[in-house]
Parts: C-alpha cells; structure tokens; sequence
C-alpha cells in the first residue's frame, strides 16, 4: 500500500486506511466517493450519483468530470495522482474546518538518550567538599606558604600558581621538604603515583581551570550560574 495514502487516510478518519489497496479499481472508487460524502461535499447529495455507483461502466466519465469541477491539476495524471490531490486536498478542508481543534497539537519529538560520557580526568572523581579534600589542601598549603581561606578551591588555586611558577618551591616547615610536583598532587588527587607522573601537566591545567571560578561542577561541565 501507497504509504502516503495510509498516513492522509488515518489522518482523516477513514474506517480502513490499513487495507486499502489502491490498485483494486473497486476500493479506488469506494475512497473517491467516500472522501466527497464525508469530506469534500462539494456536490450536492442528488449529484453523487454518477459517483455512488461504482460497478457502473460509466464511473470514469462522471469521476473525469469530477476532477475537472474540483479544478483539480491532474486531470490529466494518473488515477494515483488523481487520488493523492484529492486527499491532499481533502485534508486541507478538514484543517480549515477544525482550525481550533488542530491549532494547539504539537508534534512529541523522540527522546533522545544522553550520551554516556566516562571521563579519564581524575578531577572529575574528587568531591571538593569532602573531609578528606579539604585535609589535603590544608597540608599541601601549609608545605607552601599560603594562608587560610574558607573556600579550600580558592587556596588550591594559590597552590597551582605557586607550582606554575615554582615548580621546586622553599618549604616552610623543616619537617616536611616538597622534592616534586609529584608530591603535592598525589595528597590532592590519591592518585597512583606511576599515573600521575604521566599526566602532571594535563592535571596541572585543568586545576587552574576548575578554580577560576569558585562555583565550578565539573560533573556538570558548566562555569558559574
């Protein structure tokens, strides 16, 4: 079946748009009557008669002049193009007949799934407001000098410039000597230390990046409000 067909048949209501069978000359001629009787209405009822009768040998000369009555453009088509205006323009009719009806519906677009997206930043797997976090940062910032800051994200930002343009800075404290970079981002991250050494200025930047703003979620992937 003529898919287009089907699809404007069910749109207008027709009892069979699954089984109609353009091809059977009976069923082509049962949906031409049925679409001027319930849709078209452009004859008067006494007037469909040379259409009503649809075994009658002289169906095609009373449908030639019901083209032409309609103004139809494929007059001169074939009985599919015939067919196809006809219930485009049925359609049509139906519309500017139930303007109010059809003005509101809104056409549901399929859902689509979001992407699963699995990071291999490790920063994407710490949580900034846990204990342990925040212990870090207090002995990475106590081994380079920078002071106390209720926001532990805008002390591991001093942190990250004082690495950037230090890379070997002066302890403070004669108990606890910094020799590596290394060092300072496996109390930060937990990190294995052979990964890390591989990944140290890729981590390096995306912590500059995370504490330019104060209300950074990474989880979100989102800067700010």
């Amino acid at each position: 079946m003529n898919t287009n067909f089907k699809l404007k048949l069910t749109a207008l209501g027709h009892p069979n748009p699954e089984t109609f069978n353009c091809e059977d000359e009976k069923e082509y001629r049962s949906v031409v009557l049925w679409l001027e009787d319930q849709k078209i209405r452009h004859y008067k009822i006494e007037e469909r008669e040379g259409l009503r009768n649809i075994d009658s040998g002289n169906w095609k000369e009373a449908y030639d002049i019901y083209q032409k009555d309609l103004v139809s453009p494929m007059v001169d088509g074939t009985l599919n193009e015939q067919l196809n205006w006809l219930l485009s323009y049925a359609v049509r009719l139906e519309f500017a007949d139930n303007v109010s009806k059809y003005k509101d519906v809104k056409v549901e677009q399929p859902k689509q799934a979001a992407p699963n997206v699995v990071s291999s930043n490790p920063l994407d797997n710490l949580n900034f407001d846990s204990p342990a976090f925040k212990a870090g940062v207090d002995r990475v910032c106590t081994l380079a000098g920078v002071g106390p800051h209720p926001d532990p994200k805008f002390r591991l930002a001093a942190v990250a410039k004082i690495l950037k343009n230090s890379p070997h800075p002066e302890p403070q404290s004669d108990t606890i000597v910094i020799n590596q970079p290394v060092d300072v981002l496996n109390l930060l991250f937990i990190q294995d230390l052979r990964e890390l050494q591989t990944k140290i200025n890729e981590a390096l930047v995306a912590v500059q990046t995370i504490t330019a703003d104060p209300r950074t979620d990474t989880k979100l992937g989102k800067v700010g409000r």
